[in-house]
């Protein structure tokens, strides 16, 4: 009976953990370069971006001249990334992305108006979703 409870407890703790927010993932950490881009529907050319890549570590971000923190969500369906910009553009605002980690390519879709948190990967002409695929650098 004893080892019942605590093989429940144990469960139950896991779930806890899993489900709670987290400041890094298995495969996230390292340096991803944008191989495509659409925001409200219009492809957006890689050049535009500059030779910027984006560069997560545990827990921060930075792109460009942009940089800040990022919480993940992995538990949530599609997983989830809370974004809080520190730095440049995006400082002092909070931003609201759905990510997928495939091997070394990483898709995010971030919302940058001020509606909810994107529900699926795409960016629908006259949104504020940003969607971008990045593949690991090497």
């Amino acid at each position: 009976m004893h080892r019942r409870k605590a093989v429940c407890l144990a469960g139950v703790s896991l779930f806890t953990a899993c489900a709670g927010p987290s400041r890094s993932g298995p495969g996230l950490d390292g340096t991803w370069q944008p191989v495509s881009a659409i925001l409200g529907g219009n492809e957006l050319p890689i050049p535009s971006f500059k030779g910027a890549m984006l560069v997560l570590k545990d827990g921060a971000y930075q792109f460009g001249n942009d940089s800040g923190t990022f919480s993940l969500l992995p538990a949530t369906e599609p997983a989830a990334m809370d974004i809080e910009g520190r730095q440049g553009p995006n400082a002092g605002r909070r931003i609201f992305a759905i990510y997928s980690l495939e091997a070394d390519a990483l898709t995010i879709c971030y919302q940058l108006g001020k509606g909810e948190r994107p529900k699926e990967f795409g960016s629908p002409g006259g949104s504020q979703l940003f969607l971008v695929r990045y593949r690991l650098s090497r």
